[in-house]
This record gives C-alpha cells, structure tokens and sequence, in this order.
C-alpha cells in the first residue's frame, strides 16, 4: 500500500502541472481574442472604473490603455470623451443595455453592455462590446444615394421607353458631327450657343449636352422660352421676388428659374426674343453666378449652366442694336449651329420611318410608306425641318384609310420634285384648239417624265388619276400623245 501511495504522490505534480498548460493555453487563447477583436472590449466593475480596454478602443473610443484603467466611464463621460456610456445605463437599470456614442474620435459606435452578479445580488462586473458603425452610416447614406440615382435612371429609362419621339436621329455626316460636338462640349461649364432653323432639334440638342454632363446627377435640365413669357412677368419668373415685390405677390415670395435650376442647366430658347433691359441683367447673372430676386437687396449665389437657343440672326441684331454685344460674346462660347434637314437628306427617310413606327404604336395602327410616297417627302426641302416631318408623318398615319400611304395621300405642297416646267412653243400657224391640244399633250408626258409616274404627275396637276388616264387617252385617240403606255 505504501508503494502505490508513493506513486500517486509522484503522479500528482504531473497532472497539476498538465492541467496549469492547458489553462495557461486557454487563457492565451481569451487574451488572444481580445486583443485581436475588431470590436472594442471593456470591462468595469460595478462604480463603472475601467478594468481593462482592448487595442481596439483605442482605435474607436480614443482611449488609451496605461491611462484609461481606473478612470470612471461617468468621468469620461463628464470630460467630453464620450456622450454616452452603456456600463453607466447598466449600473442604473441593472440589465443588459445599447447606447449609440459619439466619440471624441468623430466615430459613431453602438455599445452594448451586460452585467454580472456576485454572490449577494450586486453588479460586479459589466462587460461592454463597442462596435464602430462610422463605415456602416455611410454605406448606408450610399446605398440610400445609391437607390435615389437607381430610381431616376428607372424613371428616365421608362420615360424614354414612353417618348422614344425624344431621340435623334442622325445617319448623316453632317448630323453626327454635331452630336459629337455636344457630348465633347458636355463635360465643360461654357456657355453654349444652338443655332439652326426652327424645328432643327435644337431643345433636343441641348438635352443631349446635359445628360452627358457631370449636372445630370447634381441638378435639373429647365427649358425656358424666352419669347412665350409676358415681358412684365419675365423678370419675376427668371430671378424671382421677394415679399410684397409687387401687387398680387406672393406672400411668402417665389424662387425664380435660377434658383430652381441651381446645380443644373438652364436652357433660354428663343434667346433673341429676350427684351433689351433683360439683356442686362441676364449678362450679369451669367458674370457673376449671382441673382437677386426682384424687391431683394441681397444676391444669392447659384451655380446653373446657361445653354441657349435661336434662328434668329444674332451678329445682324448685334449690329442693329437689337441684341446686346457683351451678351452675345458671352453666350456665345461655344455655338453649334444644326443644319437644316434639306442639307442631310440622308436622314428624311429614317426620321419617316422612325415616326412612322412611333405613330403606328401609339395609335394601334399599322400603316406604311410606299417608295414613291418616300421619294417625295425625301425630295422636299422641309422649310419647318424635323417638326414639320414629325407632323406631317402623324397626320398621314391617322388620315390614311389604306395601309400603304402612295403619293396620292401626300399634300401637293410636298411635291416639290415636280415643279412647274416651262415649254417653248413654235408659233405656227394653228388654231387655238391645235396649239392648246399639243401644249397639252407635251406638259403631261414632260410631266410624267419629271415626276416618275402618273400618280406623281396628278397630285402636281392637281387632277385625279381617272382624269390623267382619260386625258391621256384622248390624245391617244388624236394621234398627238408623246406618252408611253
């Protein structure tokens, strides 16, 4: 019995010695996981005096280690250090509590804090984890940007899903160059000049430069027609008023477009409309990025882009007096002059068929072009340009009674392929009856030669097609037709 009793003894130290490595590990193994928690670790006794702090406080609370221990959260809380502190809300309720703090750091951390009990009921200890949700806040504000931006360009993409009449439509050389232009000019602040003919695409044109600019995301695109606004409203709309600025006023005064449009672009169409005393103060606005309201003293400072617009000569308005010079030179920065559609006819017959397809959609139709109606409306000089197209397509889509619009449909106004010709005539002597029947027969086969077809030449004659063919038949009849079966 001795010898075994002697053996546990010699055993016992080895075993106390395995089991105080493997708590020695262990405790390793906590402190390890403290010191390296991303979260902030705190541990106070129950009068809120700090036991210990990780690394990780430091980096969110602003806490250091050697002077942190022993100090109260209530004095941290006390000394500014910290607005909030969950260990004191835990001492106070006795439970398990979340504060939000805002640290000395500029960090927003949320804290929870949880306590533990001795034997008589008392907190002894309150553990505390400190999460930093700086970076959370604003992944969140992204997100939540994030989300804005995702609805616009929702709201924009089904916008033009709806308007597909919005887009241009350019194959032409000449079109493309100017497209070009407007993306390139898009990324500068300058202000841009658009000239062309009424109903070129111009609006469209200054839609472009701003969707391709950085105030698309900033701001908001305002067309503004510098010639549909009464003179005596003019003032009051564009910079707005102030209380009691005028009779019938606001009392609470209006913002103007500037205001309005601030970050973002202002497009002044009809810009040669504008009257001469606006001018004035238009070219200061456009100085100094600075408007004041009407009945204001004080300037408000803005920040809008000035896109602006006109088929007016303005160089010939300049030199009239009709048009300040200052004025012009500044809006004048970057002109883009869109040609008219008589100069890109490479793009009439795309713009019809586009049109065409956009009508037949909006009114459930399905009705087409021939290639002779084509040949017209490609052959016409278009004096109102796109706008006059657009309308002249709709109202052939609605009117038509056949699914193919000839050229029978077309208004002989657009006939301009066939204008009127001029015939010289060999006096003889001839009755007044020969010498008609034979300028007759000539002006209609000439005709029909210029035009390409008898349906052609009946719209310019302003005859129907039954009339030509019996027309044509009787001077068949005579043996004076020079037209070809």
């Amino acid at each position: 019995m001795g010898s075994s009793e002697e053996i546990s003894n010699q055993e016992l130290p080895e075993q106390l010695q395995k089991r105080i490595m493997e708590l020695e590990h262990l405790n390793r193994d906590y402190l390890g996981m403290l010191e390296n928690s991303y979260d902030g670790l705190l541990i106070a006794d129950g009068e809120s005096r700090i036991l210990y702090i990780n690394p990780s406080i430091e980096r969110i609370m602003g806490l250091k280690y050697p002077d942190s221990i022993g100090k109260t959260t209530k004095g941290l809380t006390e000394a500014g250090i910290t607005d909030a502190s969950a260990t004191l809300k835990v001492i106070e309720s006795g439970q398990k509590e979340t504060v939000v703090i805002n640290t000395i750091n500029g960090k927003i951390a949320l804290s929870t804090g949880v306590p533990s009990y001795d034997s008589n009921g008392k907190i002894h200890r309150v553990y505390c984890n400190v999460r930093d949700i700086t970076d959370l806040n604003q992944l969140k504000q992204k997100h939540q940007q994030t989300q804005v931006l995702a609805s616009k360009y929702l709201a924009e993409l089904n916008q033009l899903k709806k308007n597909n009449n919005s887009e241009i439509i350019a194959h032409s050389k000449e079109m493309r160059k100017v497209i070009d232009l407007a993306y390139r000019v898009a990324n500068v602040d300058s202000s841009v000049l658009l000239l062309g003919e009424s109903g070129v695409g111009k609006d469209l044109i200054a839609k472009i430069i701003h969707k391709a600019s950085p105030r698309n995301e900033a701001g908001l695109f305002l067309k503004i027609n510098c010639g549909a606004i009464p003179e005596n409203l003019l003032e009051s709309e564009l910079f707005g008023y102030e209380t009691g600025a005028f009779t019938g006023a606001s009392k609470e005064g209006k913002a103007g477009y500037f205001e309005f449009v601030n970050k973002g672009t202002l497009f002044l169409d009809e810009i040669g409309d504008l009257p001469k005393n606006m001018q004035v103060k238009l070219l200061n606005v456009i100085q100094d990025q600075k408007v004041t309201r009407v009945g204001g003293v004080k300037p408000k400072e803005i920040d809008v882009r000035i896109l602006a617009a006109t088929n007016k000569n303005l160089e010939e308005m300049v030199m009239h007096g009709l048009f300040r010079e200052d004025l012009y030179y500044r809006l004048n920065v970057l002109p883009i002059t869109i040609p008219p559609l008589r100069e890109r006819r490479e793009d009439i017959l795309l713009i019809a068929q586009h049109y065409a397809d956009h009508f037949n959609k909006k009114y459930n139709l399905n009705v087409k072009f021939s290639k002779e109606a084509i040949e017209i409306l490609s052959k016409y000089d278009w004096p109102g340009n796109v706008r006059e197209l657009t309308n002249l397509v709709e109202r052939l889509i609605i009117i038509a009674q056949e699914t193919v619009i000839t050229p029978e449909h077309i208004p002989p106004k657009y006939h301009s392929a066939c204008e009127p010709l001029t015939l010289e005539y060999n006096y003889q002597a001839k009755t007044l009856n020969d010498a008609m029947e034979e300028f007759e027969n000539k002006y209609i086969a000439q005709m029909i030669s210029h035009c390409g077809s008898r349906e052609e030449a009946a719209v310019q004659l302003d005859i129907s097609l039954s009339s030509l063919t019996r027309r044509i038949r009787r001077l068949r009849k005579s043996k004076l037709t020079l037209v070809n079966d």
